[in-house]
């Protein structure tokens, strides 16, 4: 939420510096994010000056230029050469001298002393559009003639300085979202007292009533109308149009700008329809009937359904209730009798119409967090009395206010000694009861520090006494409360296996041989997955978007997703891992399980001279899913029950975007905690030597590792100490279906020495095996 300091100012007296009034909005839960000065016109107006043209003639080399003198005072007097057709000698015009900076909507440009077409330019005769003052382009800026050459165009525009803060709303804040809602809470903070706006009382009567119906008090509780006939719809005077702008809006017309300034000013939403196109002049608060439309202000047509709740006339859809109007009832440069509505719609439904529509308007951001519904006809009063004075017209209805059932505040009983025990420090009675008072909650009764108070209805997140207590605490002060000179601990006894514990382990390897932790939401988009999948998947009833439609039942595409995001900004070589969750239903049961996606993508080495720019291959994968299994102290042989390796289709990369290649694994890691280990195997120093016999297999290409080394378990069995696949070789003279993988194998006899015949009969075993399950051929 964006608050302009000056118009704060209007509500509040800050005799605090301002970097001191951010640091108690942000102490109290409103933290300030940003601070940005800005200037009513940009710039404001430095070093502009008045000039008067002295002379004028046609330029020697463009027809369209012409070459004059300017005196801008002090016996200066300018060269500048001008494109304008109004500029005449004895004009009083706006110089921009050289050094002087000019900004446009999005940039600046600083003017230098040039040649244009061979003739000298120390300056520029600015029009009302480059400077700021004004939209027309047509030509220059001329002044009054009076006005002295030298005269600082500054002292002649009012121009006003500001500072635009930028607070974060935490969601149960509603009552902060305006400019009257924060100067509230620094009247908390400061003790200095708020004011509200000035409202004047409306002699509200007439015939032209528009009838309102309520059909769902709980999604409506109080609405609240009023006509007005013979308005002015136009441009909106220069003190509101510098309002909204000071906040980043965009000015519309004197209507639309006055309902905007009021949302902004005391933060209660307002809408203006057009009364000619209310149909039978009445509005019906209701949800809407499935397969009504709608086309809304920002000119998309929506289908609505039961779950949307709607203002509708007796014949069609009017407007989205406290999210957006609709385009064909809203106020135009043809209005002449506008409606105007100021109600107060429950949270839960308009967070409902708008997350399905994915709208977060001003409007639902307010709505949603609960407005005040003692403020409605407050608002609109303010609101009737801006439009009487800035567009005209005259009321011709009594104020409409349909409230079934009163809003009652809430009423609590607290205790100060619980206070106490809940900060765990002493705070004063009288302060207590102070902050209470600058909250405007109302101490009805107060017996001997047992209250009974009564909670303002713009507070509908205090409800308990320990909301109280923190809403004590926080205008007291965090800080004011002294930290205890000795503070009581009981170490734990963590398991040397316990979940964070392995995970922190994991992460440590991974990340020292290169790897980056990634870490992506677990809502994914429905398009990611077949119709048959969807069947299994936990979809959102009420999602934030299509791309957050159901939750994730693989990681392959978090991860892909992870991939495109850095390939797309030219970080090619990518080692990934994340831990998460997949969630999926089976027999109408909803589960849940952990993995740890790991993942490569480019090359195995960044480019370099001194290293080959090889690809990354699924057995670099495999050696690191068979390493974490040894940081964890799990046998080897659970590799095959605990990685899997995904296969990443074509279809797949294209719908990431990605035309770089990704292989991908997933580790079970729920099944990795249950299976670690840390009891530590020690083994015996190999008393006679370790002998190694290499083999080149040429075999097929769909071969894997694994089943070579498979084989070779089985037939070596316990001789067997290590085996290492050190290269693996395609091309030619191997066809085009083969590779050639060279392997070591490293044997052991813990009894004895090895020898030479013992050691050729094993290999010819091993051999055969590999011939004959692998249809392997051994390169000599």
């Amino acid at each position: 939420m964006k608050i302009s300091y000056n118009w704060l100012q209007e509500f509040i007296t800050l005799e605090l510096p301002l970097e001191e009034i951010c640091e108690k909005l942000t102490m109290s839960g409103l933290e300030v994010e940003h601070v940005i000065k800005t200037e009513s016109i940009k710039g404001g107006l430095a070093n502009l000056v008045v000039g008067e043209v002295l002379s004028k003639e046609r330029h020697p080399n463009a027809e369209k230029l012409n070459l004059t003198t300017v005196n801008i005072g002090n016996d200066t007097v300018l060269p500048i050469v001008c494109g304008a057709p109004n500029v005449e000698v004895g004009q009083k015009v706006v110089v921009a001298p050289v050094g002087t900076v000019l900004y446009t909507a999005n940039d600046s440009f600083s003017i230098k002393q040039v040649k244009i077409r061979g003739e000298i330019s120390a300056g520029m005769i600015c029009g009302e559009d480059e400077v700021g003052l004004g939209a027309d382009k047509t030509g220059i800026m001329v002044l009054n003639s009076n006005l002295e050459p030298g005269t600082l165009v500054k002292d002649l525009y009012k121009t006003e300085t500001d500072h635009q803060l930028e607070i974060a709303i935490i969601p149960n804040r509603g009552d902060a979202i305006s400019h009257m809602g924060v100067a509230r809470e620094l009247q908390a903070l400061t003790g200095n007292k708020y004011k509200k706006p000035n409202i004047e009382s409306l002699d509200a009567r007439g015939q032209m009533r528009v009838d309102v119906s309520i059909e769902d008090s709980q999604a409506c509780p109080r609405y609240s109308g009023i006509t007005i006939k013979g308005v002015t719809i136009k441009e909106s005077p220069e003190w509101l149009q510098k309002r909204l702008k000071s906040i980043d809006l965009k000015p519309i017309n004197n209507v639309v700008d006055i309902t905007n300034f009021i949302q902004h000013e005391i933060g209660q939403p307002l809408h203006a329809f057009d009364y000619d196109k209310i149909e039978g002049k009445k509005i019906f608060c209701r949800y809407a009937r499935t397969g009504e439309k709608l086309t809304t202000l920002d000119e998309i047509e929506r289908e609505l359904d039961s779950h949307h709740f709607i203002l509708a006339d007796e014949q069609k859809p009017l407007a989205l209730a406290g999210v957006l109007g609709g385009m064909y009832s809203g106020v135009t440069k043809q209005t002449h009798t506008i409606f105007i509505e100021s109600a107060y719609f429950s949270p839960s439904a308009v967070r409902k119409t708008a997350k399905s529509f994915a709208l977060n308007t001003d409007s639902s951001y307010r709505f949603e967090r609960g407005v005040d519904p003692e403020l409605i006809n407050f608002a609109l009063v303010r609101a009737v009395n801006l439009i009487l004075a800035e567009a005209g017209g005259e009321i011709v209805s009594e104020v409409v206010d349909i409230y079934p059932e009163a809003l009652e505040p809430f009423q609590i009983a607290v205790k100060l000694s619980e206070l106490n025990n809940f900060v765990g420090h002493d705070i004063p009675e009288d302060r207590a009861t102070e902050i209470l008072q600058r909250l405007e909650i109302k101490i009805l009764r107060n017996n001997d520090g047992n209250l009974f108070l009564e909670v303002p209805r713009y507070r509908p997140d205090v409800t308990r006494a320990v909301d109280v207590y923190e809403e004590i605490l926080r205008v007291y002060g965090f800080d004011n409360i002294p930290i205890p000179q000795k503070v009581n601990y009981i170490p734990s006894v963590i398991n040397k296996n316990a979940p964070n514990k392995l995970k922190t382990k994991i992460s440590n390897y991974l990340s020292s041989v290169g790897f980056n932790e990634i870490m992506n939401n677990s809502l994914v988009a429905s398009k990611l997955y077949t119709s048959e999948e969807l069947v299994h998947s936990v979809q959102m009833l009420n999602p934030l978007s299509q791309d957050m439609s159901v939750m994730r039942m693989e990681m392959v595409n978090s991860a892909l997703s992870s991939v495109a995001y850095n390939v797309n900004r030219k970080n090619m070589n990518l080692k990934f891992f994340e831990f998460g969750k997949i969630y999926f239903k089976r027999d109408k049961n909803y589960e849940e399980r952990e993995l740890l996606q790991i993942t490569f993508s480019g090359n195995r080495h960044p480019e370099h001279w001194s290293t080959d720019t090889t690809q990354v291959t699924k057995d670099q994968l495999r050696a690191v899913g068979e390493n974490i299994l040894k940081k964890l102290n799990i046998a080897p042989k659970e590799l095959e029950k605990l990685f899997t390796e995904h296969t990443v289709a074509a279809n797949q990369l294209k719908l990431h975007g990605l035309k770089q290649n990704a292989i991908t694994a997933s580790l079970d890691w729920e099944g990795c905690i249950r299976l670690a280990n840390d009891k530590i195997s020690l083994q015996e120093i190999p008393v006679y030597p370790i002998v190694r016999r290499d083999l080149s297999l040429v075999v097929y290409k769909n071969t894997e590792f694994k089943q070579v080394q498979k084989i070779a378990n089985q037939t070596l069995q316990q001789t067997l100490k290590e085996l290492l696949l050190f290269d693996v070789y395609e091309g030619k003279p191997l066809a085009d279906n083969q590779k050639s993988l060279a392997v070591a194998f490293f044997l052991y006899n813990p009894k004895k020495t090895m020898e030479d015949t013992e050691i050729d009969e094993l290999m010819t075993r091993l051999i055969t095996s590999f011939e004959v399950n692998l249809n392997a051929t051994i390169r000599k």
